[in-house]
């Protein structure tokens, strides 16, 4: 393939040209982005190293070593991990040297160096160790390699512990014999790996795994350790609260006890750091610091010899612009699943990383989309479900425009990870945790609530209609969209959630019946005699600075954390609540969801639903969890008959999602179009047909009751229902809807009611 066949207008990233094949497209891409960047090429020597190359990129500063012997040659290199991992032969800085070759006329160096060199290939997903044999001394080398290496030319497995001799052999033979570094780097971590997997398997029996800690293991903890250590570099996905972290440090202490690490790298949210330090503190004799502080004190800090250092994964990102702390012999991430993005800053600097060893722990990998596992999974082995574009086109399914519509083959994508992943679920392990109830609690709001979702829905309606009618939205329209949507989530709380002044709610004052009900609060008064705790969650701060003034007003006792309370403070307020008998309502938005333990509550009171079902799930796996001693109730407040109530199947296709993935559940999960990957699924059809708005409920005030206008909130513990129920013909809901849209004509703009009235002479006829 020639640039001159490179099509004028850009090439797509997400949609295949139809008359290309998966790999040529790929190809032309790399060509695509070695023009755009103009590298700059320069050859390394023409009489001692022909065909070698030097290729600068302007964009990251790094220069790379790129052999180049002809189009399609199978013995084109670049030390770029594109290279290394797209299987093509082929990438940006070997096309900029194809292209430089071309415009300076260059001679290109088709024939092959004299000498014998054993070189490490990449074009298939199994690397492999091969050997090509030169001129000089051919007829010793293929006796010698016979061996060693296969029919076809690569090493066999049984030789990697005596590939050693062959070296001493091969440098006998001929001094200009090359083994390229990247191939001994790949036998000796091969090597390394079978020692390490005989070593835990002949020393560390259930007795010598409970001895690395100064406690006992449960069965499938000391089956995670041996896993990790075997693994070298793996991803613990338990589901939360099976106690991962007590997984990884014994982990690295077995591994410290067998000589292969000196020092271990802790990086976590802020609010987890010190917890790491008391836990490492707690099970080893091992000196663990927090890395925290200005600058300067952070820089002294990873200085000192201490074996394990713990970091904050924003504060580590300000470092490595600096270039600290790059280099550890063992590397932990926890909730690692805040790295999922590619492009982020925090992304980048975790994987400027060098570790030979890495932990990575995740309850939830990837959160809504299969991609984000992806990333995940580079961050442990780059190669296991490389390249992405053969990923992207096995695995999910999009239409036309390349937006995602589901995923299939999932059972393959679990099956490709088993050597890498492991993951255990509250329900396949022999532990005895207390019952978790889920209940939803659909809960009215009030007619000025209604009234201003509806205004929201019918504002998002002009934008969903837009894109259906030209199938592109600008940036504009998409964040307008977006924050329409947030919006309207924010009203299913409370309006205060949107100025800060007006106070229409109903959640607020369901919470504290819930809590009156449960003895916490009585008239005002602690509930004498019961010892129930709760927690409180809310993805807004200002929906928990409600919650909490209504706490004020009964007096009490509670303790709340919100982004802005530093870290030390955090963990100071967990143990009130653990340990303090008189401490009964844990306030939190979702700063306080990820890796705190809050195994004194058995009740959760969510006041709103997350987009994500992992963060969901995060929230009760702070309660439901080892340690626990008694049943856990969740409740979840939802808004009826609004967005909120529409996300619980949102929520259900990313959980068929995650569970097909990662817990063998289906194969293929499928979603409508939309132009936001899975997060708006369903939207058009839920935010245009706004004829179907639950109008036929008893616990939704319809949009006839939103124009009363009435400024007093609906009683809550009255409406409330735990399901909501339906009743009448279906005539007479095609009357409410009716009503309902001929009433929500006299509060809309001019815009809106001509669409409005458009869709009522749809439902009259």
């Amino acid at each position: 393939m020639k640039y001159a066949d490179l099509p004028k207008d850009e090439l797509s990233h997400l949609v295949k040209p139809r008359d290309k094949s998966l790999e040529e497209w790929q190809v032309m891409l790399r060509m695509q982005q070695a023009r755009r960047e103009q590298m700059e090429v320069e050859c390394v020597s023409e009489r001692y190293s022909p065909g070698e190359y030097r290729v600068s990129s302007k964009a990251s500063g790094r220069v790379y070593k790129v052999v180049f012997r002809g189009a399609k040659s199978p013995w084109n290199y670049c030390d770029c991990m594109d290279f290394k991992t797209s299987q093509l032969g082929t990438c940006k800085h070997v096309e900029a040297a194809r292209q430089w070759i071309a415009d300076h006329h260059k001679r290109i160096h088709w024939d092959l160096p004299a000498y014998t060199s054993v070189y490490l290939s990449y074009r298939t997903n199994v690397r492999e160790v091969k050997i090509r044999i030169g001129d000089a001394a051919s007829k010793e080398f293929r006796t010698m390699a016979a061996h060693y290496f296969d029919e076809l030319n690569t090493l066999r497995p049984d030789a990697f512990e005596h590939f050693g001799e062959f070296m001493k052999q091969a440098k006998a033979l001929c001094d200009g014999f090359r083994c390229y570094q990247d191939a001994i780097d790949f036998i000796l971590e091969q090597r390394e790996s079978i020692a390490r997997r005989k070593v835990v398997d002949e020393n560390y029996t259930d007795e010598h795994i409970d001895s690395l800690l100064r406690t006992s293991l449960y069965p499938y903890q000391r089956e995670g350790v041996r896993f990790a250590a075997k693994a070298g570099r793996a991803i613990l996905a338990d589901e939360m609260g099976l106690g991962k972290t007590v997984q990884a440090i014994a982990t690295a202490e077995l591994l410290m006890r067998e000589g292969v690490i000196t020092n271990v790298l802790v990086l976590c949210p802020a609010t987890l750091k010190y917890q790491w330090k008391r836990e490492i503190e707690r099970f080893t004799e091992r000196s663990a610091i927090v890395v925290d502080g200005a600058p300067e004190r952070r820089m002294e800090l990873a200085a000192t010899d201490a074996e394990f250092k713990i970091q904050s994964y924003n504060s580590f990102t300000e470092d490595a612009r600096q270039g600290h702390l790059l280099q550890c012999d063992m590397l932990i991430l926890d909730e690692v699943q805040r790295l999922k993005n590619w492009n982020t800053q925090m992304s980048k600097a975790v994987r400027q990383i060098t570790s030979r060893y890495a932990l990575i722990l995740s309850g939830t990998p990837f959160e809504n989309r299969l991609e984000e596992l992806y990333s995940i999974v580079e961050l442990v082995d780059q190669f296991i479900l490389a390249p992405f574009y053969i990923f992207r086109d096995r695995y999910i399914i999009t239409d036309a425009d390349g937006r995602t519509v589901g995923y299939h083959f999932l059972d393959e994508v679990r099956q490709r990870l088993s050597s890498i992943m492991l993951r255990r679920r509250k329900a396949d392990v022999e532990l005895q945790l207390p019952p978790r109830i889920d209940k939803n609690l659909f809960v009215p709001m009030t007619s000025e609530q209604m009234a201003a979702h509806q205004e929201l829905r019918l504002n998002a309606a002009r934008i969903v209609s837009k894109w259906h009618r030209q199938h592109f939205l600008s940036e504009i329209d998409r964040r307008t969209l977006l924050l329409t949507l947030q919006q309207m989530r924010m009203v299913c709380d409370s309006l205060f959630l949107l100025d800060e002044h007006s106070r229409f709610d109903t959640k607020v004052e369901e919470t504290m019946n819930i809590l009156n009900e449960c003895g916490v609060t009585v008239d005002g008064e602690s509930g004498e005699g019961s010892t129930l705790k709760v927690v409180i969650f809310s993805q807004w701060e200002r929906m928990t600075r409600l919650v909490a003034q209504e706490l004020d007003q009964s007096g009490v006792e509670y303790v709340y954390i919100h982004g802005n309370v530093p870290a030390r403070q955090r963990q100071e307020r967990v143990n009130a609540f653990q340990g303090d008998p008189s401490v009964r309502v844990f306030l939190s938005t979702d700063a306080g969801a990820a890796g705190l333990n809050l195994q004194a509550a058995n009740i959760v009171i969510n006041l709103d639903l997350p987009w994500n079902p992992a963060i969901l799930e995060q929230r009760i796996g702070r309660i439901h969890r080892i340690g626990q001693q008694r049943g856990v109730e969740v409740i979840n407040l939802i808004a009826s008959g609004t967005i909120e109530d529409d996300m619980r199947s949102r929520l259900r296709f990313k959980a068929s999602l995650f569970e097909g993935v990662l817990d063998g559940g289906e194969d293929a999960v499928f979603l409508s179009g939309d132009k936001f990957d899975g997060l708006l699924c369903g939207l058009e059809e839920y935010i245009d047909d706004t004829t179907t708005a639950s109008a036929d409920t008893r616990t939704e005030p319809s949009r006839t009751e939103i124009l009363q206008q009435s400024h007093q909130p609906m009683p809550a513990a009255d409406q409330a229902t735990d399901e909501p129920q339906r009743q009448g013909s279906p005539a007479d809901g095609l009357l409410l809807r009716l009503a309902d849209d001929l009433a929500a004509l006299l509060v809309a703009d001019e815009a809106t009611r001509s669409r409005a009235a458009e869709m009522l002479r749809k439902l009259l006829n």
